[in-house]
Parts: C-alpha cells; structure tokens; sequence
C-alpha cells in the first residue's frame, strides 16, 4: 500500500489523497477523517478502481484539517494528516507620511494567514535589510520597519511584502521628508538645483506633489555637469508646493527635495 504521510493544500482549492493498494483483490476500501467513516457527497468524492483508492476534498476550509485514513480488508492502514493553508492577507496596511528631516519614522504593518511567514521590506525595487539607521522587526502577524534620523533622501517608496505557501502580498506607502523651504514672490521666476552623483546617471525626473512634471515654457529642465536643475517661470500661487528631483540608475535611485511658497503681492492706494 502507498499513502502520503501529509497534504498541504490552499484554502477553496480541492486536494486529493491517492492509496495504492497491492495484494489479493477484491479489496474494500473504507476512508475515515478523525476516526469516523466518511460516505461520498457533495464535499467528498470518494473513488475506488482496480488497486487505486482515492479520496477528493472539495473547496477546502479551516475545518477540513484533521487526520485521515484509507483502511483496506486486509487490515493494512495508513494515515496523514491534511493541512488547509490560508494565504497572507493585510489587516493593516502602511500609511504615507510627511515628516521634517531627523524624525524616526515607523511603518508598520499587520496580517493573517497561516504560518510561517517570509517578510520583506523594499525601498522602491531595492530591499532593506536591519542595519545602519534602518530597523525592521516581525512577529506572528505584524512586522514594522524604524527609520531613525531621516533625510530628504529618504523620501521613496517602501512596501511590506508577506509570503507564505498559500500566496504573497504587498503593501505601500510615499514616505517625503520635507527638504528646504523656498520663498518667492508671486511674478518672480525660481531656480531648483540638486547635485547627482553615481555611475552611470539614467534618467532625472522632477515632480511636484508627486506628480512628474514636463519640461515646457513654464518648467524649465536641465542636466548639466552633474546638476539637476529646474526653473519656475514667473511664479504664481499655483506653483506653491513640495518639489522633488528624482535620479534613478541600473542601481537604484535616490530624491532631493524642497518645498516652495509663492508669496502674493499686494499694493494699496489712498484715495482722497
């Protein structure tokens, strides 16, 4: 006789144990889940041709785990038990924060599922590991990762990703620390510049409020020498906001930011 010893399945998917049984035919074959008899229905199907005995369980369930067995006439017995994973799901996901430079920030994030679990944490497309001013700690069901001290080049993606047999996921959040304060009056134009180093450079991008911006007669873009620059033509109260210079190469990237408030002007005149 040939039996599994155990089962993993994923909840809602069916899962099948097979006997092979070898002796003297005919052979009557009885399955039992905990020691009790089952019959075939709706949620278990139960096969017996030739010398192969199967049982199938359909649209697992947290109350399908148990022991069961295939118990033949000839008194030959075996037995496992069958486990229904459930996959990661997120009961608390990250939220965006906006903090000044030197805040520890705390990212945290909580989950159910069945265990163990592998979890990740990702700075954009790059993975942060314990180290440096980064701290990530995990448990059953939550994990959270600390930053400590941070600077506008922290300011990126980061997401929690949950992983077990049964499926993975992910969460994110923006993380912007807020860089310098620029003030300028409503007319005036304003030059934004950031210095890239890395090897080689891909590509420079700026954004306002997270949203890219195209180069065009009111933004005015450059790179040259290493120096990542942006012109605001004739400033108006719409232009107020938090500005961010992304560089990105084959190694990942990094952010500068600044944020920018365009004063109105006002004249008053005396009339007699």
């Amino acid at each position: 006789i040939y039996f599994p010893l155990s089962l993993n399945s994923v909840k809602g998917t069916n899962a099948v144990f097979q006997c092979e049984v070898g002796g003297t035919a005919p052979f009557e074959v009885t399955w039992l889940r905990n020691k009790k008899p089952l019959t075939s229905n709706r949620k278990y199907k139960i096969v017996s041709q030739d010398s192969l005995a199967s049982l199938e369980i359909c649209s697992f369930e947290s109350a399908d785990i148990g022991e069961y067995q295939c118990v033949v006439s000839n008194d030959v017995e075996s037995s496992g038990t069958l486990c229904v994973k459930e996959p990661p799901i997120f009961t608390l996901t990250l939220d965006n924060q906006d903090v000044i430079p030197g805040s520890t920030v705390v990212l945290k994030s909580a989950f159910t599922g069945t265990p163990p679990f592998t979890i990740k944490w990702f700075r954009e497309d790059k993975e942060i590991t314990t180290g440096g001013k980064s701290f990530i700690k995990k448990d059953a069901s939550s994990s959270f990762l600390e930053l400590h001290s941070v600077k506008t080049s922290d300011s990126a993606n980061y997401t929690c990703q949950v992983a077990n047999d049964a499926g993975k996921v992910t969460c994110s959040a923006v993380l912007f620390v807020k860089g310098s304060s620029k003030l300028v009056k409503n007319g005036e134009s304003l030059i934004l510049a950031c210095k890239v180093t890395g090897t080689p450079v891909i590509s420079v991008k700026w954004l306002k409020n997270e949203t890219e911006i195209a180069s065009n007669d009111k933004y005015r873009q450059s790179f040259t020498d290493s120096v990542a620059s942006l012109e605001i033509v004739k400033c108006t109260i719409d232009d107020s906001g938090d500005y961010v210079c992304v560089a990105s190469s084959d190694t990942g990237s990094d952010r500068c930011s600044s944020t920018v408030t365009v004063k109105g002007v006002f004249s008053f005149h005396l009339y007699s």
